[in-house]
């Protein structure tokens, strides 16, 4: 059975609970938070594995050295996506240089094995952001024709490990679990 995996940084559970007190202010909000539980940094986007492929790939993994532990720094909560019509709520930051050197390492080893890994290198340029809801575009124009930075939300954490999750579709949105962590290291 083909599963849907994806590789992300998960956020450390002091940093939620952190997060989950910022965004309280806000969730009044008529839109569909999404679990702290649920809350990450993808790197790779999802892809439809079998059970040996998704072991194959923690493997892999394991044995690349694919980059060191590095700091993300986020700075406020917004409406994203950033020049288009707002659907998603997002915990956003500047994004390290690290961040973009650790994706583009994992692409570089996912791409060379294409009959194993589905990978395409993205287009678009990597932006720093975890999503914290998602709602129909249109549901916060009001919202979104004053502001696009709901407040600021100034936070840090070490990245020490990448993740292997699973996404599993439901019609009340996306649930995740993490299947592997691998350690960054030198």
């Amino acid at each position: 059975m083909k599963r849907r995996i994806f590789v992300a940084i998960a956020l450390p559970p002091k940093l939620k609970r952190g997060i989950a007190e910022t965004i309280k202010q806000w969730r009044w909000l008529p839109i569909r938070w999404l679990a702290p539980e649920n809350w990450h940094i993808t790197l790779i986007p999802p892809m439809y594995l079998e059970d040996d492929e998704m072991r194959s790939l923690t493997a892999l993994l394991e044995r690349a050295k694919v980059g060191k532990p590095f700091t993300v720094r986020f700075s406020r909560v917004m409406l994203a996506p950033p020049g288009r019509t707002a659907r998603m709520i997002w915990l956003d930051g500047e994004t390290p240089p690290e961040l973009g050197g650790l994706k583009a390492k994992l692409e570089d080893l996912l791409i060379g094995r294409p009959h194993f890994f589905p990978v395409k290198r993205e287009s678009r340029p990597l932006a720093l952001h975890v999503t914290l809801a998602r709602f129909e575009p249109g549901e916060l124009r009001e919202l979104e024709e004053k502001t696009r930075a709901l407040g600021e939300a100034k936070c840090s954490f070490t990245a020490r490990e990448i993740a292997v999750m699973e996404s599993r579709l439901k019609p009340t949105g996306a649930e995740y679990e993490t299947l592997a962590t691998i350690p960054l290291g030198s």
